[in-house]
């Protein structure tokens, strides 16, 4: 792994755990202890709702709306705590490769920056940013850096430009995220006329969505894989003719017999 890369790893991971341990230590609050586990224990469900993204190993999951939840309706250091499990719980659930421990703590890391920012930003405008225009902001920042972040890593890892990697991987993601803030925002305003527990029922919309993406993202795949192998093939017999071509024409005409 470049130095730099590493550097670059240690960094995101230190500063966002760091955030998560500073909100704790600062004085854990939970209006609603029950409610919170229910969270909780949602986003764990979903961060096994995952999706794998076309060149590279990493995956994104339906967790998302729960942690944009959180930004609306829970404290700072709720929604750090919840959004650095669900990462854990993403990075490990059948992973088709065990993930390295500081692979673990930089996707942790860079979830609670991510968390960080939008919270701040969308509270910025609004003590309870229910509003869709304040979840769609929300949604937005929060793509913005945790892609961004992810992207980084990656064009470190693989000497390319962070533009590149991020429109390849993550850009098509985002319409993802703009409908999870528009589900946000239904669940918060059944929350605020049906109670917590019946507004949780457009959950089922995001499962929708994550089967759309998966479908959708197999089918992009196995494109994917079937051009390869057909440019493999094509790149083969490409070198197979060159060969011939410099063998010539003696290497195939008949020797004439010896007297």
């Amino acid at each position: 792994m470049p130095r730099n890369a590493r550097i670059y790893i240690a960094c995101v991971a230190v500063l966002g755990l760091g955030l998560l341990a500073l909100s704790l230590a600062t004085g854990w609050e939970s209006q609603d202890a029950v409610r919170y586990t229910a969270y909780v224990g949602l986003a764990l469900i979903a961060s096994t709702w995952k999706v794998r993204l076309p060149g590279m190993q990493g995956t994104m999951s339906a967790n998302f709306l729960l942690i944009l939840i959180g930004v609306a309706e829970l404290s700072m250091d709720e929604t750090l705590a919840m959004a650095s499990l669900a990462a854990v719980v993403q990075c490990l659930w059948r992973a088709a490769k065990r993930p390295a421990p500081v692979q673990i703590l930089f996707n942790a890391g860079a979830i609670c920056l991510s968390v960080y920012a939008s919270y701040q930003i969308a509270h910025l405008f609004s003590a309870a940013p229910r509003a869709p225009v304040y979840l769609a902001l929300a949604a937005a920042v929060f793509f913005i850096i945790n892609t961004g972040l992810v992207s980084q890593v990656l064009a470190l890892l693989n000497g390319k430009r962070l533009l590149d990697v991020w429109r390849n991987c993550h850009l098509w993601t985002f319409p993802y995220y703009l409908a999870g803030a528009g589900i946000t925002a239904v669940i918060c305003a059944a929350d605020r006329t049906m109670g917590w527990k019946q507004s949780l029922l457009p959950l089922g919309l995001m499962y929708l969505l994550y089967t759309y993406y998966r479908t959708y993202m197999s089918e992009h795949l196995a494109v994917l894989t079937n051009s390869s192998a057909v440019a493999g093939l094509g790149n083969a017999i490409g070198a197979l003719a060159a060969r011939v071509a410099e063998a010539g024409p003696e290497s195939s005409a008949p020797k004439p017999a010896s007297s």
